[in-house]
Parts: structure tokens; C-alpha cells; sequence
């Protein structure tokens, strides 16, 4: 997914229905919205990546002003795995689905009595995000909601939005659907470590793992991102653990993403691999980072409010 985007972008991480940050936040970076149209006056960009809705309680205006930003050809939006797992739902059942008792009724209810006695605009957001793509490569950068890899990247190249790649499901042999859903979550939701039999546990436990570090040999606890206890925190990192894992490499060109809710003030994780979900719905921090075309990342160019 090749796209000549310039090199002046500006990546924004997880906005999770907090409509008011996001509004400071485009302020603050100069962009304006004249006659219905919005512009920057430098001719800059913005890439969204992913998990716009939910969490917070302004999704809905959250959905207005990003579709505006995309009207007016001035923002690049991902889907991250809260808006994957609305559009699927959808996708698979229909306008029913935003029916009580359905698949979304416990994680998207805050999300859902914004569109009460709306559900039309609901399907039309729905249809929207069913049409974006869910990562972003130009010729000097990489961005994604959650996990960056090239293996994953050579499975999902082919489909240029969601819409095109659920249409496939029905076609492919059953082993290879299986194997495009593992790409997608991994892509979406994080790399994950997963333990079955370690310390006796009754059932297996999974964990985040943060994929831009060389993890194979270290300790659990300091290969995973994650805000709750740890079990096992000494267990070594390894294939069986965690197989085919290959690490971001420090000379990739640099990469952008979010998901991971760091929870202290906004910062660089390396020179070349950039998280910018820092809990804007949480308390936290709504931040982006201006780039400009750089290969090294520079901590100064984290902007947040």
C-alpha cells in the first residue's frame, strides 16, 4: 500500500471518543476549518491511527469531525480494533446488531446512546469505516494501529480497505480465511505472548509484547506492555512462546502506531518506532507527532494536549 503522502504528516494516536482533546489537539497543530472545508495553512496532513471511538463519552462528534477531515482530503484515517470490531459485527449481522443483546451490547453500550433513535447515521459511519485501510506505508514511514510486520504486511497488501478484505472470507479455502483473522488481530490488537502450561497456570494467559524490542532470552516482564499484574515475570521470552517473531529493526524506516495506553507523560520509544497512545480518554494525553520527513525521530516534534 504504497501512497506518496509528502513529508510533512502529522500522526495522531488512540482519540477514543475524546472530542474535545481532538479539537484542542488540531488547534494546536493550526489546523482550521473555513467554509466547511478544513485546511493548514503549511499544507500539512494528518494520519489517524485507529481507536477513535468508544472509551470515551463524544464518539459520535468524534465520527463528524474526523469524516470532515476526510472530505476535505486532508487526513489519512486507520482503523484500529475498536472500529474493527464494531464494522465486522456489522458487516456479519446487519443493522440488528446494534439490537439489545447483540455482540456489542457490553463494550459499546456508552458508544451506542450516542445514536439513540439514529440509527441510520449510525450504518453510514459503519459503511465508512468499513472502507478504510487498516495500515500506511509511504516511501519513508510505516504506520499502523498496533503491530507492524512484514509478514503480515505481504498477506494484507493486496486489500486497499476492510470491505475488500471481508469480501474475500467467502471465497477462501476455510485454512487460509483462519490465517487472514490471526493477520488481522495481530495487526490490530498486538503481537501477542501466550502462555498455556507455564506456572501451573488454569488457563492460558496472553500478553502484549512489545514488538520494536529484540525480546527472544528476556524476562517476561520486561517484553510485554501491559497495566495489569504479570504472572510469571521471570519466564524467559522464546519461540514457543512467542513463534515467529521477528523484531522491528532499528535501520526500518521509522514507524508510527498507538494501542498500547502508555500511562506517563508522552515520549519516544527509539529513534525509529513511535507510540502515540499515551490515555487521551483516560486522564491522559492526546498526542501526535510532527513529522517532517525525518529518519531519525526526535522527541521535540511530540505534540499533546
Amino acid at each position: 500500500m504504497e501512497n506518496n503522502l509528502g513529508n510533512a504528516l502529522d500522526f495522531v494516536g488512540d482519540i477514543h471518543g475524546n472530542a474535545y482533546k481532538l479539537k484542542l489537539l488540531l488547534e494546536k497543530l493550526g489546523y482550521r476549518k473555513i467554509e466547511n472545508k478544513w485546511n493548514h495553512p503549511a499544507n500539512r496532513q494528518l494520519v489517524i491511527l485507529g481507536d477513535f471511538i468508544n472509551a470515551g463519552f463524544e464518539s459520535k462528534e468524534v465520527l463528524s469531525v474526523l469524516t470532515e477531515l476526510w472530505s476535505s482530503r486532508i487526513a489519512h484515517i486507520l482503523i484500529g480494533n475498536h472500529e474493527y470490531f464494531l464494522a465486522w459485527n456489522y458487516f456479519k449481522t446487519g443493522k440488528e446488531v446494534f439490537k439489545k443483546g447483540s455482540p456489542l451490547e457490553k463494550d459499546y453500550q456508552r458508544f451506542l446512546s450516542e445514536f439513540e433513535n439514529q440509527e441510520d447515521l449510525l450504518i453510514r459511519y459503519c459503511e465508512w469505516i468499513s472502507s478504510l485501510p487498516i495500515y500506511l506505508e509511504g516511501e519513508n514511514f510505516r504506520a499502523v494501529h498496533a503491530y507492524w510486520s512484514k509478514q503480515n504486511e505481504e498477506i494484507l497488501k493486496k486489500y486497499r480497505s476492510l470491505k475488500e478484505l471481508w469480501s474475500g472470507f467467502d471465497d477462501l479455502k476455510k485454512k487460509k480465511t483462519k490465517k487472514i483473522k490471526k493477520v488481522i488481530n495481530e495487526t490490530l490488537s498486538g503481537k501477542m505472548a501466550i502462555f498455556y502450561d507455564s506456572c501451573r497456570m488454569e488457563k492460558p494467559e496472553q500478553y502484549r509484547v512489545k514488538w520494536w524490542k529484540n525480546l527472544y532470552g528476556k524476562n517476561l516482564i520486561d517484553g510485554i506492555q501491559t497495566n495489569r499484574p504479570v504472572r510469571c515475570p521471570s519466564v524467559p521470552i522464546n519461540a514457543r512462546i512467542l513463534p515467529d517473531f521477528e523484531p522491528y529493526a532499528e535501520n526500518e524506516k521509522p514507524v508510527f502506531f498507538g494501542h498500547y495506553w502508555l500511562q506517563t507523560l508522552p515520549y519516544l520509544l527509539r529513534n525509529n518506532a513511535c507510540c502515540l497512545d499515551f490515555g487521551a480518554a483516560k486522564g491522559g494525553y492526546l498526542t501526535a507527532y510532527r513529522w517532517n520527513g525525518e529518519r531519525v525521530l526526535n522527541a521535540n516534534n511530540l505534540c499533546w494536549v
